[in-house]
């Protein structure tokens, strides 16, 4: 069944439409990132952007600090999910929420107490190896049968 996925041209052109789709979002995804940072939007709500990621520090009040172990990473999670609401409602007022995905890191040194959130595209679909296999497969067959057809001319000519 697995071997299925690379042979059978139905499912090679299904994962490459579906590929294919995923870069044309990802693509509009560029275009409204790159509007946004010409207007200076993304700086003026606080995002600093790098490559096609944004990044936010969410800075946490050092109070928080003194809650049990057990409890403070949810005490920050919190903090951290109600700072972001602003940001999530500006994300979808652009259009680009929905075909996003957020990673989160602590940061906790004598500068800065509270949360890295790394904004980055969120490909579903596309996988850079499949999709160069797809087209290449689709290549290969279009030769053969190109080249089929033409052995089969030059013998009955």
């Amino acid at each position: 069944m697995r071997l299925q996925k690379y042979i059978n041209p139905k499912t090679v052109w299904a994962s490459f439409k579906a590929a294919s789709v995923d870069l044309k979002r990802y693509t509009k995804y560029k275009s409204i990132l790159h509007e946004l940072e010409d207007e200076n939007k993304l700086e003026k709500i606080g995002f600093n952007r790098e490559d096609d990621m944004l990044y936010v520090g969410v800075n946490l009040n050092p109070e928080l600090l003194m809650y049990v172990d057990q409890s403070l990473e949810s005490a920050e999670l919190k903090f951290v999910s109600d700072a972001m609401r602003k940001y999530t409602d500006f994300l979808e007022k652009e259009g680009i929420l929905d075909v996003i995905s957020a990673e989160y890191e602590r940061v906790y040194n004598d500068e800065f107490y509270g949360y890295v959130v790394q904004i980055a595209f969120n490909f579903q679909k596309y996988d850079k190896l499949k999709y160069r296999y797809d087209i290449g497969y689709f290549i290969t067959v279009s030769g053969l049968l190109i080249g089929s057809i033409l052995t089969i001319l030059s013998i009955f000519l």
